[in-house]
C-alpha cells in the first residue's frame, strides 16, 4: 500500500532566525513543499533545496539527544552490515536503530591529571531491527523481552526539523523529520 500525499512546511529564511532574536515582528518566510512519504528523495514535487533533508521514520525515533536528570537517552542508526550512520541520507539506508543509555557513575571514578573524576557508562536499552516492508522488532535489554512492531506509513503522528548553520560558511542545513504511526502486533 502505498502512503498518502503529505505537506511539510520548513521554515527557510535566516534572516527570520535573526529577527526573532532581536525582537523585530517581521513576518517569517515559510516555503511548503509535498512529497509522498517513504518514496525517497525523488518524489517530491516542489523540487526541495539542497539544503533540506526529508526523512520518515517510525514514531519510537528521536533525532536528538534527550536528558532526564543526569542521564542521556540516545538513538542511533546503523546499516545493514551493522555499521553506524552518522548522516542519514535515505530512509531505505537504516536497518537497525539503538536506543543508548548514558550517565556519569559517582561510584565508580577514575583520575584524569589529577583530578578524580565519574565514570560515563553508556549502555544500549533497546534496539529495534527492521525485518521487513512494514515490520520491526523490539528488544529490550532490560527485561529480555521482545515484541514484533507493525508501521503505519500513512498515518504521520508528528514531525520536527533540524537547523545546522555551518560555523565557517554560515550556510543553513535543513532535517524535517516525519514519524509515522507505530503498533504493537498481538
Amino acid at each position: 500500500m502505498r502512503p498518502k500525499l503529505l505537506i511539510i512546511t520548513a521554515l527557510l529564511s535566516t534572516a527570520s532566525h535573526l529577527h526573532a532574536q532581536t525582537g523585530d515582528k517581521k513576518q517569517e518566510k515559510v516555503q511548503v513543499y509535498s512529497f509522498e512519504a517513504g518514496s525517497g528523495i525523488d518524489a517530491y514535487s516542489n523540487g526541495v533545496p539542497d539544503n533540506v533533508r526529508l526523512l520518515y521514520f517510525p514514531e519510537f525515533y528521536s533525532p536528538l539527544p534527550k536528558k532526564h536528570k543526569d542521564t542521556t537517552f540516545k538513538y542511533e542508526c546503523y546499516d545493514s552490515r551493522d555499521s553506524i550512520l552518522n548522516h542519514v541520507k535515505e530512509n531505505s539506508e537504516v536497518r537497525f536503530i539503538s536506543l543508548f543509555k548514558s550517565y556519569d557513575d559517582p561510584v565508580h571514578t577514575y583520575i584524569d591529571k589529577g583530578v578524580k573524576k565519574p565514570l560515563p557508562i553508556s549502555s544500549i536499552i533497546r534496539r529495534y531491527d527492521r525485518v521487513g516492508d512494514d515490520k520491526w522488532i523490539s528488544v529490550d535489554y532490560a527485561t529480555n523481552k521482545y515484541s514484533e512492531l507493525k508501521e503505519y506509513r500513512n498515518q504521520v503522528v508528528r514531525s520536527d526539523s533540524v537547523v545546522i548553520v555551518d560555523p565557517i560558511d554560515k550556510k543553513e542545513s535543513i532535517t524535517i523529520y516525519s514519524y509515522y504511526k507505530v503498533d504493537v502486533v498481538k
